[in-house]
């Protein structure tokens, strides 16, 4: 089966690809990190910790099922422009990839409390790398990518 032609249809070159690769790593690591946080008993200190790490990694899971559901279902080269597009999900990935860093050392100092939040703060590290290499991935994509030339028409010449 070829490539889809209009901009609604399976991107079959995608499911091969790098970011779609990434993409479902950080799907697997968001999914891990909610569930392992959420089943952990509560902390007598307080559950902010908790609350933040399940935040962040319920936000990242959302938003990365929703970017994977687009980039499979959507030609966006034929929608976007590429270097929006490129510079939207770098935006993203750098975003979470700081949150993740941020909560995952959080959770990690409530691991003496329960193995679980130890394995969440496993799965939020391994979510953060992840991100990160797709931040990079993008970075060079959008380094890479052709600019578009635009056309400006020369302003007439001449008195008015």
């Amino acid at each position: 089966m070829g490539s889809c032609t209009s901009a609604i249809g399976c991107q079959y070159e995608y499911i091969r690809s790098i970011p779609f690769a990434l993409k479902l790593i950080e799907f697997v690591c968001d999914l891990l990190a909610v569930i392992l946080c959420g089943a952990g008993p509560t902390l007598d200190e307080g559950n902010g910790r908790r609350g933040f790490f399940l935040f962040v990694s319920i936000l990242a899971l959302i938003i990365t099922v929703v970017l994977l559901i687009l980039c499979l279902i959507i030609n966006l080269k034929a929608i976007f422009n590429l270097h929006f597009w490129l510079k939207l999900e770098f935006g993203w990935c750098a975003f979470i990839a700081l949150f993740y860093f941020i909560a995952s050392i959080v959770i990690a100092t409530a691991g003496k409390a329960s193995g679980l939040y130890g394995a969440a703060a496993f799965f939020g590290f391994a979510a953060f790398i992840t991100y990160v290499a797709d931040a990079v991935h993008k970075f060079i994509q959008f380094r890479k990518a052709p600019l578009e030339e635009r056309y400006v028409p020369n302003p007439p010449s001449g008195n008015p």
